[in-house]
């Protein structure tokens, strides 16, 4: 097998060290490099030397660049890793402060809400950047996309560029454990077909051993001795109950895609059991702190040498044919997979992945109800790229109105100033 390159842009981030524990075990890329860009200085000096330390004490037959400047990363890069933030953690602190004044409460902020359409007003203009430097510089690279709001980053990313991209997201699975202890099997003996768009995701399917067992799980969790779990999961249950269908996926990123889980009459959703992710001055150091000591070695490693759990080293290895190819869940350009929902846009599918490439596997219709809340999401989406990438104060209004905790157009008008404000020194194009 020939050594590859994979590019991870975004390096500062832990996703660094998953792509890494991963790589490390397939014996077969050995003499492969892993190129390390992230535009913070100081984050990719700590990434480098963790990542050089893993690769060290685990013997593996590695190469370790880093930069600052992906331009000089990417040539000859055949895979390229997307897990860009920008302005986090603090940005996203002070938008989910800016919703709560006005009575909304994001639990994650990543996809949805007001706070994830200000994360994708910042992430979208660099997300344009990397495709135009990718196309320029190693056009023939697979793009695979962790970065959020996934399915906007993707658009944007295949937006007039002719890249392959393929967005990752292991939220999905969340669900997983769950059908596993109601069931009383093995997790590992259970496949769930999952379809949505990202962070709202449905179960079409639950199979053990090629029977549909959906029907068996249902009963169970609906019986008495399943109240238990039904009580861990109130949000998946309200949303099945209603839609007929069951969501797969936290119950925070699932919530945050509906007008009345998050709300001051569910007290911020904790009526639901959902709290506010916070980041501290306190946690951040700590996290540092944690980083600096893997780094320099005060700090074993053993936990960072474990497998992630994520896909992309393993989609990487199907696509070599270094792996028996296999059905992985995937974003993809929607195409048709979906009957009802928009053409273009990225959709949460079970896809086939070879050495020919990633197929994604033909859906059908979603009952209508489902579909017409993706194809809002869809169409918000679509307004926070444009909006993101042209400045148009218009535009971004108009996706704000589409979220369904916007509740009115004074809210959202108030909404958008402050935002725009907040985060003016990570957004240019609206100055």
């Amino acid at each position: 097998m020939p050594a590859i390159k994979c590019t991870i842009i975004g390096a500062g981030s832990a996703f660094a060290f998953h792509v890494t524990s991963d790589l490390i075990r397939r014996k077969e890329l050995a003499g492969s490099t892993i190129a390390l860009v992230d535009v913070d200085p100081a984050a990719l000096e700590t990434s480098t030397r963790i990542v050089r330390r893993m690769v060290r004490e685990a013997g593996a037959q590695l190469q370790v660049v880093s930069t600052t400047d992906r331009r000089e990363a990417l040539p000859g890069s055949d895979f390229v890793l997307n897990s860009i933030s920008v302005g986090e953690p603090w940005a996203r602190e002070r938008d989910v402060a800016i919703g709560e004044k006005y009575g909304i409460y994001q639990p994650t902020s990543q996809t949805i809400g007001p706070a994830g359409f200000c994360r994708g007003l910042r992430v979208i203009p660099h997300a344009a950047a990397i495709a135009k430097d990718i196309t320029a510089l190693c056009p023939q690279a697979t793009v695979l996309d962790l970065a959020n709001p996934l399915a906007a980053v993707c658009r944007t990313l295949t937006r007039d560029t002719g890249l392959t991209v393929i967005g990752l997201c292991e939220q999905w699975a969340f669900t997983m454990p769950i059908f596993a202890k109601v069931l009383g099997l093995p997790r590992e003996e259970l496949d769930c077909v999952s379809v949505g768009t990202n962070h709202l995701t449905w179960s079409l399917g639950l199979y053990h051993q090629g029977r549909d067992v959906m029907a068996d799980f249902l009963d169970r969790l609906y019986s008495p001795e399943g109240e238990a779990v039904r009580r861990t999961v109130p949000v998946a249950c309200a949303i099945y109950e209603t839609y007929g269908l069951w969501p797969t996926g936290s119950e925070a990123h699932i919530a945050e895609f509906y007008n009345y889980f998050l709300t001051p009459e569910t007290h911020g959703g904790a009526d639901y059991g959902l709290t506010i992710r916070h980041t501290s001055e306190q946690d951040w150091a700590a996290r540092l702190a944690q980083r600096q000591g893997w780094a320099d070695g005060s700090l074993p490693i053993e936990s960072l040498l474990q497998p992630s759990g994520e896909s992309a080293v393993e989609i990487i290895a199907q696509l070599l044919g270094i792996e028996t190819p296999g059905l992985q869940v995937v974003n993809l350009p929607n195409q048709g997979l979906i009957d009802n929902l928009p053409w273009d846009t990225f959709v949460e599918v079970q896809g086939h992945v070879s050495p020919a490439g990633v197929r994604g596997l033909k859906v059908g219709p979603l009952p209508e109800a489902i579909a017409q809340t993706l194809s809002i999401r869809a169409t918000q989406y679509d307004l926070m790229v444009e909006a993101a990438l042209t400045g148009s104060r218009q535009l971004a209004l108009q996706g704000l109105l589409q979220d369904a905790q916007v509740v009115s157009l004074d809210v959202a008008q108030r909404i958008l100033d402050e935002s725009l404000a907040a985060n003016a020194q990570w957004l240019p194009a609206f100055q």
